[in-house]
């Protein structure tokens, strides 16, 4: 298997995954470099980068403010990915193992330490809250909107 080069646009990606699991700018920071740290020189590889960002991301659970949409971060992920931020934790995280990192079942329900079943559910949720945002909610963006 051939590993990817890690480039500037890679680092961001694994920023990003960060940033939507953990809802947080210094967070998703923290776990970046933790990943960074953590990987010695020959296995240095995107694919390690990212499982240990993941890994980092999900561990430690504190609390944290709201995440601030006014923060650059934030402004700068496209209206689609700002969503996913308002789903509740575990259709988020969720969410962005399956679906946006493609991971299966088996791996998202053993890093979300869960069971296999339950990904379908949180999945449906996620889905249902990102196709339909409640009535009357104002933290939900169309990908029309204006920003």
């Amino acid at each position: 298997m051939t590993s990817l080069p890690i480039t500037p646009e890679s680092l961001g990606q694994l920023f990003i995954t960060a940033l939507l699991i953990t809802e947080s700018v210094q967070r998703a920071e923290a776990a970046v470099l933790q990943a960074i740290e953590a990987t010695n020189l020959s296995e240095l590889s995107v694919e390690t980068l990212l499982e240990r960002t993941v890994s980092a991301s999900l561990a430690g659970q504190i609390a944290h403010p709201r995440v601030n949409f006014r923060h650059p971060a934030i402004g700068s992920l496209p209206v689609e990915l700002r969503n996913v931020l308002n789903l509740p934790t575990d259709c988020r995280r969720c969410f962005v193992l399956s679906v946006l990192l493609d991971l299966p079942s088996e791996v998202t329900a053993r890093m979300l330490q869960t069971e296999v079943c339950r990904i379908d559910e949180l999945l449906y949720t996620a889905a249902r809250a990102l196709t339909f945002p409640p009535v009357g909610a104002n933290r939900y963006e169309s990908a029309t909107a204006k920003s």
